[in-house]
């Protein structure tokens, strides 16, 4: 399946100038890990789906759209993603990660508490300015995503109203992951929250019950992107693995 402009704006309620402009205009990067072997910019998982979600949550809350999809702005994100690339696939380790990280950043971030508050997750420290997720470990894996943010002058207060419904959007995507690979996950011991919630039927509908909350956060800004994860997450409940726990 292509995902094209059209589909980003009327089935999945992104902007119609943000979905023109990675599902058309954008070019993949190039030398970027990331998009290596990529035809397209945008290709199907949520991996890429993530990029126009959160950046039509971003707009929609206030960032203007110009900052957005300004060309240093973009290209930011995408030399980060290449970095994310590098250390999953082992080419560099975790610490050489965060070092390039900074690296990167370095003369760039405007949001210097929000920095300061991933870098000191990321090393393993208490964040001291916001509230990230903390309750499960595998719902954060995708905080990174939030340096996308640290390049723009945002203040606290905007910040601290934004979590939330990055958490909104960010979490049901991750239980997605979990709900469809958790039998891998037990094997390889990735990081899965049905696992960490106690591999049962409670933590099935413990799971289900925290993802279908903040789909009723996320549609107050895209109902129709809610409505789409909401009936994706209906159907991981039909998933062999998940129904031999539910029984």
């Amino acid at each position: 399946m292509v995902i094209t402009s059209g589909i980003l704006e009327s089935r999945l309620g992104i902007d119609k100038r943000i979905a023109d402009y990675f599902a058309n205009q954008r070019a993949i990067p190039s030398d970027n890990l990331f998009w290596k072997d990529k035809r397209i910019y945008l290709s199907m998982g949520f991996g890429f789906l993530t990029i126009p979600f959160a950046f039509d949550l971003m707009y929609k809350k206030g960032i203007d759209l110009n900052l957005l999809l300004h060309d240093d702005h973009v290209s930011l994100m995408e030399a980060g993603f290449d970095k994310l690339k590098k250390y999953e696939m082992g080419i560099m380790s975790y610490e050489v990660f965060i070092r390039e990280c900074n690296t990167l950043l370095k003369g760039k971030v405007r949001q210097i508490n929000l920095a300061s508050d991933l870098f000191a997750i990321f090393s393993g420290s208490a964040p001291i300015h916001f509230q990230f997720e903390n309750k499960h470990k595998a719902l954060a894996r995708s905080d990174f995503f939030l340096f996308t943010l640290v390049d723009l002058a945002l203040n606290d207060e905007w910040v601290a109203e934004f979590l939330p419904y990055w958490y909104a959007v960010a979490r049901p995507i991750l239980l997605l992951d979990d709900f469809r690979d958790i039998e891998e996950d037990r094997i390889s011991g990735e990081e899965n929250t049905i696992i960490e919630m106690g591999d049962n039927k409670a933590a099935v509908a413990q799971a289900y019950s925290s993802g279908k909350k903040d789909l009723e956060l996320l549609s107050s800004v895209n109902s129709a992107l809610a409505d789409f994860i909401q009936e994706l997450l209906d159907d991981s409940l039909h998933y062999a693995p998940i129904q031999q726990l539910m029984s």
